[in-house]
């Protein structure tokens, strides 16, 4: 304890506090680095018995020089929405957005695509294939059939 004189002349105890000012930096660093441990823990991958359930949702990714959008339904049905990257297409918004509609399928570690339709988009082959390399809560790498490999990223993280 550390006694000061009050006003009076008289001693007036005071206590000490209890965190001095040079573990102050010390104590934000250690908050620091229990709230980024966790955020810095690797996605846990997804069982592959569960793609077919944990794919369902809305991913965004960049295939060669196409931004693409495709949303997984429960019910076997995707959508797509292909649009170029580039000056043009992304400043003036002169680039032509296509869609595909179209069935999804997975068997062990193949994603087949089977193409309905096509808007503003000339597609192919009427079936495809990928296999899928990486797959976490929010994150889906998948291979084609020709050998490129594209990642996508949920749209509204889970």
């Amino acid at each position: 304890m550390i006694n000061r004189k009050n006003a009076s002349g008289n001693f007036q105890p005071h206590s000490r506090i209890l965190i001095s000012i040079p573990c102050l930096p010390m104590f934000g660093l250690l908050l620091a680095i229990a709230f980024c441990i966790p955020a810095c823990t690797p996605a846990k991958p997804v069982d592959e018995t569960e793609y077919s359930a944990k794919i369902v949702g809305n991913w965004l990714g960049t295939v060669g020089d196409m931004k693409e959008s495709v949303t997984f339904s429960a019910d076997g049905s995707f959508i797509a929405q292909v649009r170029p990257e580039g000056f043009i297409s992304n400043t003036l918004s002169q680039g032509v957005t296509g869609t595909i509609r179209g069935t999804w399928a997975i068997n062990a570690k193949t994603i087949t695509l089977k193409i309905i339709s096509a808007e503003d988009e000339r597609v192919i082959n009427s079936v495809t294939s990928s296999t899928i390399m990486a797959f976490t809560p929010n994150e889906l790498s998948m291979k084609s059939d020709r050998g490129e490999t594209s990642t996508f990223e949920r749209a509204e993280p889970l």
